[in-house]
């Protein structure tokens, strides 16, 4: 049978039959176009498709006003961040809240930004280390332009201080810095020992740092568990800070009063950052007791009459081993020159520093010197990294003191304060005094 005959045995004779082959077809493609345009009985509501066929889930935290016309859901407990499937779908800013554990590069594959504009933004970050490490809780801002191409990255520290990297022509980011003027207001604060002065210092309001800086000041001049008792007044002055009504950093210690057997003892903050008396006087030790951040366990004390633990010879131990590991940073205990750097057999890489008046001091057994000859120093400064050179057992720091050029005991020696404000300064200094006594003891002023 020819095709022709075929064909004609499958043709609708009469128009009846052409009617129900067009209604027919009609129909079909009814349903295409239902299949094709119109969208499913279960499509979710809150996911719109965009021109560029690209979805979005926006059914969190409404983000760009300008991107999206359809209304959010009242559903904020989905992370718009996590919904993002490409950089292209991205509205014009997007929130990302850090978590334990996650990494720079974790979160731009998440986000589908590319490992090029990353580096590039770690290049920006590379003299300020803002982005290392990353902090579990805190806030991550990236924008785009409308093509979903990243055009910075920023990153609030405080409610002070906000860092951006910001795309310039170039193709790379600029590291910049946006900061809110700081509202600070002096208040007293007024308690009584009850417990241990640490308790009684935290429920006055005083943080960890600020109670080291008053045991600091007032340890040598009675003792913190055998002199206090409870009843004992203590006042304080902070200074607080405020942006926007929300705290900022930590309170600043800046007077305080502590009455010991029936005496006061009192400190107060001057303009260059240290402690004095309502005299003027100095409270701060010229030279810090410790040459490290951390009191390490003292492996060997000052002795000068040991043996020497390797050949066994009376040997004096004219300083003290702190069990420091290698690395460890090594402050300047005080004000100086540097007078030596060299190395030698038996101390190893070390240094010496010509401090105030009569005093000096020595480091050794030193993996890396970081100041140089004639070099001046400040007390607290990082001058080396600790180490295992020259002849030791182990990794540690070998520390001594002298005073006159003699060795004495660094743990134990009695340590000069700094020097006393200026006369010139002093009036000025002690209407402070007179305003912080005043708020410390609830009077006017």
């Amino acid at each position: 049978m020819s095709f022709k005959n075929r064909l004609s045995g499958w043709m609708p004779s009469g128009p009846k039959a052409w009617l129900i082959v067009i209604l027919g077809v009609f129909i079909l493609l009814m349903c295409v176009y239902q299949i094709l345009v119109e969208p499913s009985s279960d499509t979710d509501p809150n996911t719109y498709t965009l021109p560029n066929k690209k979805s979005i889930d926006v059914s969190g935290k409404e983000l760009s006003s300008s991107t999206f016309n359809a209304p959010a859901s009242d559903n904020n407990s989905v992370d718009p961040v996590q919904q993002v499937a490409t950089p292209k779908a991205l509205p014009h800013m997007v929130e990302h809240v850090i978590k334990s554990g996650e990494t720079l590069d974790g979160i731009f594959q998440k986000l589908g930004f590319s490992r090029q504009d990353m580096y590039a933004i770690l290049e920006a970050d590379e003299e300020y280390l803002v982005l290392d490490p990353l902090i579990p809780g805190d806030t991550l801002i990236f924008t785009t332009d409308k093509d979903g191409k990243l055009q910075s990255l920023s990153r609030r520290l405080d409610p002070s201080k906000s860092i951006a990297y910001v795309r310039h022509d170039g193709g790379g980011f600029t590291y910049k810095e946006y900061t809110k003027p700081i509202n600070y207001v002096q208040e007293a604060e007024h308690g009584t020992i009850n417990g241990s002065f640490y308790w009684s210092a935290k429920k006055l309001g005083l943080s960890d740092a600020n109670i080291v800086i008053v045991r600091d000041l007032l340890k040598g001049r009675f003792d913190f568990r055998r002199d206090i008792r409870a009843g004992d007044a203590f006042d304080v002055v902070l200074k607080k800070g405020d942006v926007d009504g929300k705290p900022v950093g930590s309170d600043q210690l800046e007077a305080l009063q502590i009455t010991v057997k029936g005496h006061t003892y009192r400190a107060f903050l001057y303009s260059d950052g240290r402690f004095y008396d309502e005299h003027g006087n100095s409270l701060t030790p010229a030279l810090l007791r410790w040459p490290t951040k951390i009191h390490y366990r003292v492996t060997s004390p000052f002795n000068p009459h040991r043996r020497h633990p390797i050949t066994g010879r009376l040997a004096p131990h004219n300083g003290t081993d702190l069990g420091a590991p290698s690395g460890t940073k090594v402050f300047a205990t005080g004000d100086g020159v540097v007078t030596r750097v060299a190395y030698q057999k038996y101390a190893g890489k070390y240094l010496d520093i010509n401090n105030i008046g009569i005093y000096s001091t020595r480091f050794l057994h030193l993996s890396k010197i970081l100041v140089k000859r004639g070099q001046h120093v400040k007390r607290g400064q990082v001058i080396a990294l600790s180490g295992n050179t020259g002849r030791t057992t182990g990794p540690h720091l070998h520390y001594e003191l002298h005073v006159n050029g003699k060795p004495v005991d660094p743990m134990k020696a009695k340590i000069p304060t700094l020097q006393s404000i200026p006369k010139s300064k002093m009036k000025a200094f002690k209407e402070h005094v007179k305003r912080w006594i005043a708020m410390m003891n609830q009077q006017p002023y």
